[in-house]
């Protein structure tokens, strides 16, 4: 009895183990047999699209199912070229399965969906004369400082749409007006660190500083002195460069040519005091290579060194022409 139910325990193992057997054979053979479902890639193309790059990829008109390595390369497919800043361009949908199905890397089971034609536009920013003037304006601060200015005209040349992305303005020489006041300087239109444009902008500044004023009629050979004048602030684009600001080093100076009521000081005006006054006693000297004669007159007009002036001979009351050579004193010309 025993022995019986030994034996058929070992007989429910055995055949217990057979079909585990069996299962695993035919869980292998039908797993060799029956191909696993492929994973479907499907591209779904849409009719109206916006881009802001230089080219148009896959990924800027489409969503892209597909997993892994597969749906980067299939995003990174090219087009073609976009369309300029604010404009538009169409594809037919047979360049976009074929530029799909150029690609031989890719599998064959590729589901697209798209329309008959597909338009992308260009997406843009506006630049503006204002903004191309605050740009100016800041460079003008940089270059004259603490200096009043104003920009009298401006105008601007050129613009145009530009794509989207950060803006930089760049302009060179670093000298954007001239002597006269006139503006002119080219400025590069940079987006994302690449030149899209170059616009030209033009126009008029004013440059204001204190300059020194006549308070009154001034004579030619009148000494002058600080009291006589005031600042006035002016454009110096609109003077002389030889215009005077402060009233250092003016004191004791002389008037070459008289100047009027409200008339701005120059520097080319300016001399040092006559050494002789007119109607002061003066030495004449009249001399050749072996004679010397020294004798006295009158000064007929203000004289100022190595300058000519008329001198009365005292002793023969004749009128003589001589140079100024100092202080009271005349050398005679022949």
């Amino acid at each position: 009895m025993f022995f019986y139910k030994r034996n058929k325990s070992f007989i429910y193992i055995t055949i217990l183990g057979v079909f585990i057997i069996l299962y695993g054979a035919l869980s292998i053979l039908f797993a060799q047999g029956t191909p696993l479902p492929k994973q479907e890639i499907k591209i779904v193309i849409k009719e109206t699209n916006h881009v802001n790059n230089p080219r148009i990829y896959l990924r800027d008109i489409s969503e892209i199912h597909a997993n892994g390595f597969l749906k980067e390369a299939l995003e990174k497919i090219v087009l073609g070229t976009s369309p300029k800043p604010d404009k538009i361009k169409s594809f037919d949908k047979k360049k976009i399965i074929s530029a799909i199905q150029s690609q031989r890397y890719l599998p064959e089971n590729i589901l697209v969906v798209s329309p008959q034609r597909i338009y992308v536009k260009r997406l843009c920013q506006k630049v503006s004369k204002q903004d191309i003037r605050k740009f100016v304006d800041r460079r003008l601060l940089t270059i004259l400082k603490n200096k009043e200015y104003r920009l009298t005209t401006f105008n601007v040349s050129g613009l145009e749409l530009y794509s989207q992305g950060n803006i930089q303005f760049v302009v060179n020489p670093k000298e954007i007006f001239d002597k006269n006041g006139k503006l002119s300087l080219l400025i590069d239109v940079i987006i994302d660190g690449i030149k899209e444009d170059r616009v030209s902008a033009s126009g008029t500044i004013a440059i204001y500083e204190n300059v020194l004023h006549s308070i009154q009629s001034i004579a030619k050979g009148e000494i002058i002195s600080r009291g006589k004048f005031y600042l006035k602030k002016r454009n110096i684009f609109n003077l002389d460069n030889n215009y005077i600001k402060t009233v250092e080093n003016i004191d004791g100076k002389a008037l070459k040519t008289g100047v009027r009521k409200d008339d701005y000081l120059k520097l080319s005006l300016l001399i040092d005091p006559p050494l002789i006054r007119k109607g002061d006693i003066i030495t004449l000297i009249a001399k050749n290579d072996n004679l010397l004669i020294l004798t006295s007159g009158i000064s007929k007009e203000d004289g100022f060194e190595n300058g000519l002036i008329k001198v009365e001979n005292i002793n023969s009351g004749k009128l003589i022409r001589g140079i100024v050579k100092g202080k009271s004193k005349v050398e005679v010309v022949y």
